[in-house]
């Protein structure tokens, strides 16, 4: 089966470098896909760059004032012959692929009004309660108000897909339990994002600054820049040299960010740059690098960390981040290797900095050994390649359950087939999953946050009885109203 050359429609608003994670994500997945399948792009940007050996559909422009995937949403609605996509009537697809509530949404109608012979495998990209309450920290009821809508709209889609698949570990789990409660549970897949294995940094030895390199949005709460830049403080303070190097400015707002910066990391102890789409620029960021750090509060993987990984640079991420879990997996990795590259958390949020200053200072006087495990550590993630995420993905999509014969989990019975990719894309069959697919131990900072929203679970009996929408002929287009918005939206990149 792994074999066969398959049709797949991958559907995502934006798609490709400088619109987030998710659209260069979706960019890597599409053309990997497409090395081995017959893969279309459909998305609402008619000018996306050429993704290698994918056919590219578009949506007409998105309206000023409408949300680009409120717009996608909408546009699947209509006979797909209207964008370029095919005839329906010659079942030209076997599976859809949807990005969390970005996109899912309008992969779900695709395959339900027009293309109801293809599978859905959705993926679950962030943890819809914990990135609001850390993104909306200081406004605790926009946070759950947040949280439950884009949690509500997870939700929903996983009840019409045949696969929900987690980027990384920590999302698996949190996409096995958005997922467990509605009336069709779908299998789960865990997809390890590819690692471009770069060339080689090599070094001399090192007895000066200790230059680090952390990529990441400077406005965004969660990618934790504050914390970084105390700790590079505190370091200079107690007289380890020490620079941070800060990619992700807003180019309009450069000395303003620059020297915010500044006076929170220390005079002469930072170094600002604007955000950049220039692939090569980061890459030289990357190799001018003693290590790399993500500092951030949260993230459901991490591609920078597995980026610099991938040309043999140390690396320090945060323990909430999928990236952390794939690491400190001993299964994978020997603990020598992954273990050190892990920041754990501190009970006491405001606390984080030392946290983040005891790790870098303790890398710093073991650099030479820690740049031999970054060697090592290369050598292991060529084992995790976008092909070998590929390769699995089809794989486990195409045996999942369909969404038809799915049932709702039964009290203490599991009944969901879980799949993990694991060394070169080899397809792992994890057993079932549990049905609240929590880690046993004390709860962490995202299961705490999930109890703000996820209702409790309701025995089978009690789950609402709602035949899935028919599927020939297609339902009319529902009734689509511009939404009154002020300017600045449409198809902003902004999550």
């Amino acid at each position: 089966m792994a074999d066969k050359r398959y049709r797949i429609l991958v559907v995502c608003d934006i798609s490709g470098m400088g619109g987030g994670g998710v659209p260069v994500f979706n960019q890597h997945i599409t053309e990997a896909l497409a090395k081995e399948h017959d893969v279309t792009l459909f998305t609402t940007d008619p000018d996306t760059q050429p993704h290698r050996g994918a056919r590219i559909v578009s949506t007409p422009p998105v309206p000023s004032g409408v949300d680009g995937r409120v717009w996608m949403e909408f546009q699947s609605t209509l006979d797909p012959r209207t964008h370029g996509l095919p005839d329906p009537q010659g079942r030209p697809f076997d599976l859809i692929v949807g990005h969390s509530r970005f996109s899912g949404p309008a992969a779900a109608e695709l395959r339900d009004r027009w293309y109801p012979d293809a599978k859905i495998a959705h993926f679950l990209h962030t943890s819809p309660e914990r990135l609001a309450e850390v993104k909306h920290a200081d406004d605790p009821v926009h946070a759950q108000t947040k949280a439950a809508r884009d949690s509500r709209i997870e939700r929903e889609v996983m009840d019409r897909a045949d696969m929900v698949v987690g980027v990384g570990p920590l999302l698996t789990v949190e996409a096995e339990r958005l997922s467990s409660t509605g009336q069709h549970v779908p299998d789960s897949h865990q997809l390890i994002p590819g690692v471009k294995i770069g060339e080689l940094v090599k070094r001399q030895p090192h007895d000066g600054r200790l230059n680090l390199l952390l990529m990441g949005r400077t406005d965004d709460p969660l990618k934790g820049v504050n914390d970084a830049l105390r700790a590079v403080k505190k370091l200079n303070e107690t007289g380890l040299d020490v620079h941070l190097t800060i990619r992700g400015a807003d180019p309009k707002k450069l000395d303003e960010i620059a020297n915010a910066a500044e006076w929170r990391g220390g005079k002469g102890n930072v170094t600002v740059k604007p955000f950049t789409e220039d692939d090569n620029e980061l890459k030289n960021d990357i190799k001018s690098a003693d290590a790399v750090i993500m500092p951030s509060k949260h993230e459901g993987f991490g591609l920078v960390a597995t980026e610099a990984a991938g040309h043999g640079v140390p690396i320090l991420v945060n323990q909430e981040s999928g990236a952390a879990q794939f690491l400190g997996d001993n299964s994978k990795f020997p603990p020598e290797i992954g273990q050190p590259c892990i920041v754990p958390e501190p009970k006491n949020p405001d606390h984080r900095y030392r946290n983040w200053a005891k790790a870098i200072s303790e890398l710093k006087a073991d650099l030479p050994q820690r740049r031999e495990n970054a060697k090592e550590l290369r050598e292991a993630l060529k084992a995790y390649s976008w092909d070998h995420a590929s390769k699995a993905l089809v794989e486990a999509s195409m045996q999942a359950t369909p969404v038809a014969q799915q049932k709702p989990l039964a009290q203490g019975q599991a009944q969901r087939k879980a799949t993990v990719q694991g060394p070169f894309g080899k397809l792992l069959v994890n057993g079932p999953a549990s049905q609240s697919a929590a880690p046993a131990g004390p709860q962490s900072t995202l299961a705490k946050a999930a109890r703000l929203t996820s209702p409790r679970r309701r025995p089978p009996e009690l789950q609402p009885q709602v035949p899935r929408p028919a599927q020939a002929p297609a339902p009319a287009a529902r009734p689509f109203h511009l939404p009154q918005a002020g300017p600045g939206r449409g198809p902003s990149p902004g999550r």
